[in-house]
C-alpha cells in the first residue's frame, strides 16, 4: 500500500464520560456566549436567545450554532409580534370598499412557525448526527456535558487551568 493510498482520519472525538472529555466540558463552562458583531438583538430577542443557547451545552455550541440561535430568537420575536397583531386586528379587514379581506398576517404566522420549525430540526438534527444518529445518545451527552459544565465552580482550587475565571456570566448584559 502506497502513501496516497493511505487517507488520514480524522480523531475520534472524546467520550463525554472520559476524563479527557469530563476536562473539555469543565473548561466550556467557562465560554463566554456572545452575539457576533455583526449582529444585533433587542433585549427581549437577547432574553430568547439566552433560553435557546441553555438548550445545549456550551461545548457543543460553535460560532455556526450561535448564529443559527440568533436567527432563531429573531424569528420567534417576530412570530410573537405578528401573533399579538393578529389577535387584535383579526382575521378579516375591511378595505377601502367596505368589503371583508383576509388579514394578510393569518398567512404569515403559519409561515413563520414553518421556519422557526425548520430551523430547530436543523440545529437537532446536526446534534444527532454528531452522537450517532440517535436522539436518546444526544440528549445524553448534552445531560453529561451540562452537568460538567455546572461542576466547573467546584474547580476554584486553580489546579485547572481555565481560559476565564470561574464565576464568568454568559449572558453578556
Amino acid at each position: 500500500m502506497s502513501d496516497t493510498d493511505v487517507k488520514t482520519k480524522k480523531p475520534r472525538k472524546a467520550r463525554v464520560d472520559s476524563k479527557e472529555g469530563v476536562a473539555a466540558a469543565i473548561v466550556a463552562g467557562g465560554k463566554k456566549i456572545t452575539v457576533p458583531a455583526d449582529m444585533t438583538l433587542t433585549a427581549y430577542e437577547r432574553k430568547v436567545f439566552t433560553e435557546l443557547t441553555e438548550e445545549f451545552s456550551k461545548s457543543e455550541l460553535t460560532a455556526h450554532k450561535i448564529r443559527l440561535l440568533v436567527t432563531l430568537a429573531k424569528q420567534i420575536v417576530m412570530l410573537e409580534r405578528e401573533q399579538v397583531t393578529l389577535a387584535s386586528e383579526g382575521f378579516s379587514l375591511t378595505n377601502s370598499h367596505g368589503n371583508a379581506v383576509p388579514n394578510p398576517r393569518a398567512r404569515a404566522c403559519p409561515t413563520w412557525s414553518t421556519s422557526i420549525l425548520a430551523m430547530r430540526r436543523s440545529l437537532g438534527i446536526h446534534t444527532r448526527a454528531q452522537a450517532g444518529g440517535d436522539n436518546r445518545e444526544a440528549a445524553k451527552r448534552r445531560a453529561i456535558n451540562k452537568g460538567n459544565e455546572g461542576a466547573r465552580a467546584a474547580y476554584d482550587d486553580n489546579l485547572i487551568a481555565f481560559p476565564g475565571g470561574p464565576g464568568d456570566d454568559d449572558d453578556g448584559s
